[in-house]
């Protein structure tokens, strides 16, 4: 009998999670289940890439309780005195004592949802967002499921300071999978009173579907006669892109024939130009932009650097090992669970001086970038999908 499966997750924007998530779905296609998408909002640049035999719901009411969730209640409470809306604010503000007591943020999800009675019925829950509070509190409030998994994407020692929700919530889930063995570690040291239920479910990696992609995709078009340097992410805070202006600087004192680039989008992107512009790197360090599509750009490229300050299973890194490329990763939690430091990479510092030590190595020494193509095992993981059929 087809099993029903219902994942929860946010908008469908180009992060690592949202690409698992469409791995994970593709993974699913020939199993015996149906497969419904359950979004808190429309949108997003890999919206249309969601397969048409998945069954997709937006969560209407979340335009509206958005505010609650988000928004320091003071910040409500002058919204609704300026409008005169008396009752509403004396509720804004009796919540805002209880957060402010006892710590406890999730109330507002409580509130937020206390006029939601939407509810759904499934066989298989899953939190896939995850550490996402409010997703985690939805899957537990308002879903009814024979059984219920939260996802862990992230070093949880770096994305969740506060223990309270987690210690409260975790306890309503069958499963608690993390992406890495590293990452599982750490999750059972900040909640331990949950490990018994943390399993290891890495991320779904085709080798033959990147591939395929690989050799449809579009690739550098610059007629560069070089070394040429991968970075593939968002460009946000944790993923460590600052520090590469300055390397970039330092490493061109080597008069080593070079070219870098960073593929992605984000806040970051301005300053990073800006870094760019005042270093007169642009010759050196190229801003690609968001590709759906950036596997063209990894086979071709000679050298792969993930220069994160923390990852729960960094997805672009096993992608470049499927391409063989020689990859230099910060020291983030799940590192060792990607590479084996001067085996088939370089583990380096989290920091500018060990990026640029790592960069500098692998760019003089060909011998060891060939070192390491030879020596990669390029796994796929298409078989983990069998953990959540087989059980």
């Amino acid at each position: 009998m087809s099993k029903q499966i219902l994942l929860m997750s946010h908008k469908m924007n180009l992060g690592g999670t949202e690409k698992a998530l469409l791995s994970f779905i593709n993974a699913l296609e020939k199993k015996e289940v149906s497969v419904k998408l359950l979004l808190l909002e429309k949108g997003g640049i890999l919206y249309d890439q969601i397969p048409s035999w998945v069954s997709v719901e937006i969560f209407s009411d979340f335009h509206k309780i958005k505010p609650i969730i988000y928004n320091p209640p003071l910040k409500l409470i002058k919204q609704d005195l300026k409008k005169n809306k008396w009752f509403s604010a004396v509720n804004h503000l009796i919540r805002y004592i209880n957060v402010k007591t006892t710590k406890r943020w999730y109330l507002n999800y409580i509130a937020a949802l206390k006029f939601v009675k939407k509810t759904y019925q499934t066989d298989i829950a899953i939190a896939f967002a995850g550490p996402s509070d409010f997703i985690t509190y939805f899957v537990h409030n308002n879903i009814l499921a024979q059984q219920k998994i939260q996802w862990i994407h992230f070093d949880v020692s770096k994305m969740v300071y506060r223990t309270n929700f987690g210690n409260k919530y975790y306890q309503y889930f069958d499963d608690i999978y993390c992406v890495s063995k590293n990452a599982q570690l750490v999750f059972n040291k900040k909640f331990p009173n949950y490990s018994h239920k943390t399993k290891v479910f890495k991320n779904i990696v085709s080798k033959k579907q990147l591939q395929e992609l690989a050799e449809k995709g579009e690739t550098f078009k610059d007629n560069f006669q070089g070394i040429r340097i991968v970075t593939l992410g968002r460009l946000s805070e944790e993923k460590g892109q600052l520090m590469i202006p300055n390397v970039v600087k330092q490493l061109e004192k080597e008069e080593i024939k070079f070219r870098w680039y960073l593929i992605g989008d984000g806040n970051l992107k301005e300053e990073l130009q800006n870094q760019i512009n005042k270093l007169k790197i642009n010759d050196k360090l190229v801003l690609l932009g968001a590709k759906i599509n950036p596997y063209a750009y990894v086979k071709n490229c000679d050298i792969y650097v993930q220069s994160s300050y923390h990852e729960g299973y960094c997805l672009t890194v096993h992608e470049a090992k499927i391409f063989n490329k020689p990859v230099i990763v910060t020291n983030v939690a799940s590192a060792s669970n990607l590479i084996v430091d001067g085996e088939d990479g370089l583990i380096v510092e989290i920091s500018e001086k060990g990026i640029c030590s790592g960069v500098k190595r692998l760019l003089k020494e060909k011998t060891l970038r060939e070192k390491f193509s030879q020596n990669i095992l390029s796994k796929e993981t298409i078989n983990e999908i069998d953990k959540l059929i087989v059980g």
